[in-house]
């Protein structure tokens, strides 16, 4: 397995933390798999425009760009 180290700001530390919950995993490692995998499924179904159409939990469409 590939080791890879890298350096967060405080804002990005805490979106780790609030994700290691989210996702019920225990490991920053565990998160940033969960957000790869996540991001891949989003990239494989985006419109030619890069994006995604996700519908909110009160059925309002939530247009994300994945682009830049």
């Amino acid at each position: 397995m590939a080791v890879t180290s890298f350096d967060v700001d405080e804002r990005t530390a805490a979106l780790i933390a609030k994700l290691r919950e989210t996702f019920g995993v225990n490991t920053n490692a565990a998160v940033i798999r969960k957000a790869l995998a996540l991001a891949n499924v989003a990239s494989q179904h985006a419109d030619a425009d890069h994006t995604i159409t996700i519908t909110s939990g009160d059925g309002k469409p939530v247009k994300v760009s994945l682009a830049g």
